[in-house]
């Protein structure tokens, strides 16, 4: 095998997992660890935090559900993206439909059976149940809720916030197992409560605006198929206005956090936020008012990653503030 097919293949697999994506998903939840949970729940005692071992495995349980994730719905559009991005075309090029089913599948075993023991872990038999409803939640979105209005879009939101939230779950659950540390931080608990809904509602609505820019970007593909996505139902036009709605309501709430961090005396926290997410929330929402390509819509998808990305490492700052 040459070096070019080599590399080929390689670039394909990245495709086929979103590399890029499982790395946020990876670096959200082990900041979310050290920045949050170890600082305000943890500080005079570190050992009394979740095994290192166990949060791995909640790590990689989340990063195989999401590649299944990512696997079943490549499948399941193998038409709509030969047109929307057929330079991306995996299933069908790397692996055949079958391979793509055995794929998920077997992804989706590991990560189940490795979520039943983290739920032996932490003695919670239903923390397990999550993980094949999540598995289910995601063939159905990419089988009949991905072509429906709205749905998809939420659906996909949801999850993005609930990478976050399932980190604070388990944890949560942890410190049960030790009553008396679990009373002595329990006004930190509720902090540490606050800070993860913030950032886990964050996540959703950048995902829900950046999820309908990607509907507007494949509005083709989509029409050719018979999707009912938002731009297809009520216009290209009326979409845009309505993203840039969520946008705005995203801007307001993320003031509403800065003035949060401005009263707690963490001037970094709030002049970062400032430059790095609220600037480019601006920008972002400019340019969706000038957009009119396929490409422009494409460049709009990546901004919203990058502020996506600025959010989630403003953490680092906040176990820095305090």
């Amino acid at each position: 095998m040459s070096l070019i097919n080599l590399k080929g293949i390689i670039t394909s697999v990245f495709q086929l997992i979103r590399l890029p994506n499982i790395l946020i998903i990876v670096l959200t939840q082990f900041l979310l660890r050290y920045s949050i949970l170890n600082t305000f729940l943890y500080r005079s005692d570190p050992v009394a935090m979740s095994g290192i071992v166990d949060f791995s495995i909640l790590v990689l349980v989340t990063v195989l559900i999401a590649m299944g994730g990512y696997v079943i719905n490549d499948y399941f559009d193998i038409k709509i993206d030969s047109i929307n991005k057929p330079d991306k075309l995996v299933v069908n090029r790397l692996i055949s439909p079958r391979g793509a089913i055995k794929l998920h599948i077997t992804l989706n075993v590991i990560a189940i059976i490795l979520g039943f023991y983290l739920s032996y872990r932490i003695r919670v038999f239903s923390f397990g149940l999550i993980f094949p409803f999540l598995s289910g939640v995601l063939w159905l979105y990419s089988a009949k809720y991905k072509r429906m209005l709205l749905w998809g879009n939420l659906i996909v939101s949801l999850l993005s916030g609930f990478v976050i939230l399932i980190v604070w779950l388990f944890e949560f659950f942890w410190l049960r197992l030790t009553p008396e540390l679990f009373s002595s931080v329990l006004p930190e608990i509720r902090w540490v409560t606050k800070a993860f809904l913030g950032y886990g509602l964050f996540a959703f609505l950048v995902s829900f605006f950046r999820e309908i820019i990607k509907d507007i970007e494949d509005a083709k593909g989509d029409e050719t198929f018979g999707c009912s996505t938002l731009p297809l139902v009520v216009g290209v036009k009326n979409a845009r206005w309505m993203t840039a709605a969520v946008i705005v309501l995203t801007i307001l709430l993320l003031a509403y956090g800065q003035l949060i961090v401005y009263r707690l005396d963490w001037g970094m926290v709030f002049w970062y936020f400032t430059i790095a997410v609220q600037l480019p929330s601006l920008y972002l929402l400019f340019m969706l008012m000038k957009a009119k390509e396929k490409s422009d819509f494409h460049f709009l998808s990546l901004l919203c990653k990058l502020i996506m990305i600025a959010g989630i490492l403003s953490m680092q700052l906040i176990s820095i503030s305090t």
